[in-house]
């Protein structure tokens, strides 16, 4: 199994969550990926250069003398034969690449703290909830690795007309200096507005607002009322000015935002597509941060 959807239970509420996460990678040639209890430090090879206690003779059929035979055994770079012809003296054997040390281990342990709030007692238990994130750090592919640069989480989210929405995501200011990215060194910062509107007619989905191939945000007055999700106008500069996390200081690339920034739960009615972007993480020097929100 390659993932694990976690279901909270209803009672569960506390300020002061921690959840260790881990992933394994597992070799085919384990039982059950390697989750089975017999698969343990019973079968490891007693030295160097020797064969585990790994069954790999059984998955092909093979009994264990052939098995030994042909190099189908769970060892350091076996050499295998492939092909087994009794009409031939050739002995065609191919040795493989395989690190035992890298076929069942844990890579990548991380642990988080986080919040367990109660549902609203306003919102139905029947309505669905959305929870749209930032993922991701600041800095080029490289400086960012084994994390990844910026994007929402989901970047793409599709959602029934009466579902909710809660938008919300958490910054840093402790990023290294020296990784590439806007704004001042060392922070974390996102927001979401919406990008301007096509300059052309493609003959379909012409309720879709925003082009994704442009980096300029769509503009409004205050005679025009904002179509961003059907959202009020306050919500909608809230979250460009991330509003009322932010200190009143320098925000041209938001600067003196807060880290964390929380637009509440918000009911999406007005059906459509919308298309959305970070104004401050959107150069080549780090991912372009795009999304898209479809009203269904």
């Amino acid at each position: 199994m390659n993932s694990y959807n976690w279901t909270i239970p209803e009672d569960w509420v506390h300020e002061n969550c921690v959840i260790r996460l881990r992933y394994n990678i597992t070799a085919g040639e384990l039982p059950d990926g390697g989750f089975d209890p017999s698969i343990n430090a019973s079968l490891n090879a007693e030295k160097n250069g020797e064969k585990t206690g790994i069954d790999v003779a059984s998955t092909y059929g093979l009994s264990a003398e052939e098995a030994e035979a042909r190099g189908y055994v769970f060892e350091q770079d076996p050499v295998v034969q492939i092909f087994k012809l009794d009409d031939s003296d050739a002995d065609i054997n191919h040795e493989l690449t395989i690190n035992t040390n890298q076929y069942g281990r844990t890579f990548e342990d991380r642990s988080h703290v986080f919040q367990i709030k109660k549902r609203p007692d306003d919102i139905p238990a029947e309505s669905k909830i959305h929870n749209l994130n930032v993922r991701g750090k600041r800095g080029n592919i490289v400086q960012t690795y084994p994390g990844v640069e910026y994007d929402y989480q989901p970047n793409r989210l599709e959602v029934n007309a009466g579902d909710y929405v809660h938008i919300q995501w958490t910054g840093a200011d402790s990023n290294p200096n020296n990784n590439a990215g806007q704004g001042r060194a060392g922070t974390d910062r996102s927001n979401m507005v919406l990008l301007r509107e096509r300059t052309w007619s493609n003959g379909y989905m012409e309720d879709a607002h925003g082009c994704f191939a442009c980096n300029y945000p769509e503009t409004w007055t205050m005679t025009t009322s904002p179509n961003f999700l059907g959202l009020a106008r306050e919500d909608v500069m809230a979250l460009a000015f991330l509003t009322p996390s932010q200190y009143y200081g320098d925000m041209e690339e938001l600067d003196d935002a807060g880290t964390h920034f929380d637009l509440g739960l918000r009911q999406l009615t007005q059906k459509g597509i919308w298309r959305f972007l970070c104004t401050r993480n959107n150069n080549f020097t780090n991912r372009s941060q795009k999304g898209e929100i479809r009203v269904m």
